[in-house]
């Protein structure tokens, strides 16, 4: 191997192609007397002449003929390597790995599966929860994005800011006490919703809660969102979500929204992905893809999306 590198092979090709030593070095761009100190050191790798005078030109040997499809393929092979890799989605059938919250199952998913529908057909996506190891995931590979709000993460991740969310309280639209408005003593009073273990969001709030000086009545914890809306709307029992989620839930069940009656700080939804994957052109689609979706605030139309758009990104921790 060490003995033979791609320009031998290069050689090789071209004398083949033309069947003279003067014309492969013109093509090659070389004198004649290094084509034939080349095509010398050819003849001692493989142990053979490869190419003998004949009236009709330089003719490839039994040996050069058995090599020729082999040759062909490696400087094929070789020149693959340098190609800049592409990422088609109408074409593609890969699995993306996104780790997210209950949150962003409900609020988030069913625009991002169906926009995959529509543009990347064959596409798959696996949904993980966000946890102690997915940063540890994302750098290895066995994750591709995390969606959500991850301040702890390290350098060497990026991050890319999709939108900001803010709080409203839910309650039941034949609440026996709340009404037109949620004050102070409504929330203090009131029967509340919890999730645990506690949620980003969740953890906002109780810090809002205990700034303000209040105390709310936990009522019953819930492992997840998903009974969220159903259990409001059968109880006289309130709870304080993320806005979009609130939203959502008000649509499925008959729910009220409320300003929350102390002050809650906005939290940023990000995407976050591991510098390892970064020129990934898979990868670069699919935050493309989460970009549209959500930095627009509505899906866009297959016509509206131009793939050469590139959204600003920076490192996790960065200013």
């Amino acid at each position: 191997m060490e003995n033979i590198d791609t320009k031998l092979l290069r050689v090789f090709d071209e004398i083949r192609r033309t069947g003279s030593v003067s014309l492969a070095a013109e093509r090659m761009g070389m004198s004649q007397s290094t084509m034939s100190f080349f095509l010398a050191k050819l003849r001692e790798v493989f142990g053979d002449p490869l190419f003998v005078r004949t009236t009709s030109g330089m003719e490839p040997t039994a040996r050069a003929l058995e090599l020729e499809s082999r040759v062909a393929a490696a400087l094929a092979s070789m020149q693959a390597l340098l190609e800049p890799p592409t990422f088609v989605p109408e074409a593609s059938n890969r699995t993306f790995r996104l780790c997210m919250t209950d949150i962003s199952h409900i609020v988030l998913l069913p625009r991002i599966v169906n926009w995959l529908r529509e543009v990347a057909p064959s596409v798959r996506v696996e949904i993980l929860r966000i946890a102690p190891d997915t940063p540890a995931r994302m750098e290895s590979g066995e994750a591709d994005l995390s969606i959500g709000f991850m301040p702890q993460l390290e350098a060497g991740f990026y991050r890319q800011r999709l939108f900001e969310q803010d709080f409203v309280c839910v309650a039941g639209a034949r609440h026996p006490r709340v009404r037109k408005t949620f004050t102070r003593a409504d929330f203090v009073r009131e029967g509340h919703i919890d999730v645990s273990p506690s949620t980003t969001s969740q953890l906002i709030v109780e810090q809002a809660i205990r700034r303000a000086g209040l105390a709310r009545q936990v009522v019953l914890r819930l492992p997840s969102y998903l009974g969220l809306a159903a259990v409001i709307a059968q109880t006289d029992l309130v709870a304080t979500v993320p806005r979009l989620l609130g939203e959502i839930v008000a649509r499925q069940e008959d729910l009220r929204l409320y300003a929350p009656p102390v002050s809650i700080e906005h939290y940023a939804v990000n995407q976050y992905w591991h510098a390892r994957f970064h020129r990934d052109p898979g990868h670069a689609w699919l935050r493309q893809t989460l970009a549209e979706l959500f930095l627009e605030g509505q899906a866009p139309s297959p016509r509206n999306v131009n793939p050469s758009r590139r959204r600003s990104s920076r490192r996790a921790g960065s200013p």
